[in-house]
């Protein structure tokens, strides 16, 4: 029974052959049934095959354009980094011109320092200069900005020193108002405020009237402005008067002082 089964797989393609050169037309009629019932199957498969060439298309400009994002997202972040360094640089230029024209101005040399550091106790104004003894730098000398007094040099090391402000509580300064003359002394609080105490019962000092050194001490020269009165009460002791006084340098925003060069004048 095997043996015979083998000779149906040559007799039954021989047979249809024959038939399909004996009756082409049988031959037709087999092709148009075999490509309808067949062609869904191809159709569906270019379907399949075009969707899948579409996947692999769209997929490849998904993750180019993700790549794509991605350095632009860079070179955004790398242009906003260099857009604020510019501002950065621009702003301290004109701060640095501002200094440079104002020492300019001074009767006395002067050595341009930068505000590296600061004290991080809350009411303590100290802060540290990247300029040191190398640089000329000595104790006592004066601090200065644009808008007027800063301070003094507390300590100095070579490369660096420590600045004491004038909102420190053990800070000192002889001063007098521009118009009544009246002498007193500033002190700091360790606020954004000062204080000018020992003022006369009956100095005729004003709200406004403009703070300066007056040059006793023999450490900050006369005539730097301090700030302005904001308001007078009578002391504590009842002896003197008491003004507080808006300093002209926001220390807030302190990035670059001069230190005077007290012994040699220009």
């Amino acid at each position: 029974m095997r043996r015979w089964r083998s000779y149906y797989f040559f007799a039954v393609p021989l047979i249809l052959l024959i038939l399909a050169f004996q009756y082409p037309h049988l031959n037709e009629t087999a092709h148009a049934v075999f490509n309808t019932l067949t062609r869904p199957f191809f159709v569906m498969t270019g379907s399949v095959r075009q969707g899948l060439l579409n996947i692999r298309y769209n997929a490849g400009n998904f993750f180019g354009a993700v790549a794509k994002q991605e350095e632009y997202l860079r070179r955004i972040e790398e242009l906003e980094a260099r857009e604020l360094h510019a501002q950065e640089l621009e702003k301290e230029n004109k701060r640095l011109m501002k200094l440079l024209s104002f020492s300019q101005t001074l009767p006395l040399k002067s050595i341009g320092a930068r505000v590296i550091g600061q004290d991080v106790t809350p009411w303590k104004k100290i802060v540290e200069l990247d300029k040191g003894s190398r640089h000329g730098i000595h104790r006592d000398m004066v601090l200065v900005s644009p808008e007027g007094l800063v301070g003094r040099i507390l300590e100095v090391e070579i490369f660096t020193s420590r600045a004491i402000l004038l909102p420190d509580p053990d800070s000192r300064v002889s001063a007098l108002t521009s118009t009544s003359r009246a002498q007193g002394i500033i002190t700091g609080v360790g606020t954004e405020k000062l204080q000018m105490k020992y003022l006369a019962l009956d100095a005729e000092i004003a709200i406004g009237e403009v703070v300066l050194t007056s040059g006793i001490s023999s450490i900050f020269p006369k005539g730097i402005e301090i700030g302005k009165i904001e308001s007078i009460e009578k002391d504590s002791d009842g002896l003197h008067l008491l003004a507080v006084v808006k300093p002209s340098v926001s220390f807030t925003k302190l990035e670059e002082v001069l230190c005077l060069v007290s012994s040699q004048p220009k």
